[in-house]
């Protein structure tokens, strides 16, 4: 008996599972903000040669991109479970920009130019945060990641 199956006998390969949009978008989306976060880590990182301690920030942002960073090419690659991780990790800066742009609106010098870079910011920010949260709840990204 032939131990090696010909080839009528192998079984047909499956075609793999196609990525939705939804899902290539939420890890494009991740790796993107990912990538913007880790960058202005390592700029606040840079700030702790100017002797004023709030380069020290740098440190949990670094952290936070890289969990971005990664989550986001883990929902591009289909591991379980990575879009529910990169869609909690949206939710923070989504808040953080709402407590600014809150903070904004009670009290900010509106004759200043930089007060309508950083509301801005924070609403750039806040849409950003939004639209990836709603790519990652999409039902075709959970079943793509067998969040069901």
């Amino acid at each position: 008996m032939n131990e090696f199956p010909t080839r009528s006998e192998r079984p047909s390969p499956q075609p793999p599972a196609s990525r939705p949009g939804a899902a290539t978008g939420a890890g494009a989306l991740g790796i993107a903000f990912g990538v913007a976060t880790v960058s202005g880590a390592v700029f606040l990182l840079l700030l702790i040669t100017e002797g004023n301690g709030f380069g020290l920030f740098g440190l949990p942002v670094l952290a936070f991109g890289v969990g971005l960073l990664r989550n986001g090419v883990r929902v591009l690659a289909g591991v379980a479970h990575s879009g529910d991780r990169l869609g909690r990790l949206a939710s923070l800066p989504a808040l953080l920009s709402v407590l600014g742009i809150g903070g904004m609106a009670a009290g900010a010098d509106w004759h200043r130019d930089e007060s309508f870079t950083q509301l801005t910011g924070f609403v750039a920010a806040l849409l950003l945060a939004v639209l990836l949260i709603v790519l990652c709840e999409r039902p075709s990204t959970k079943a793509y990641l067998d969040e069901s």
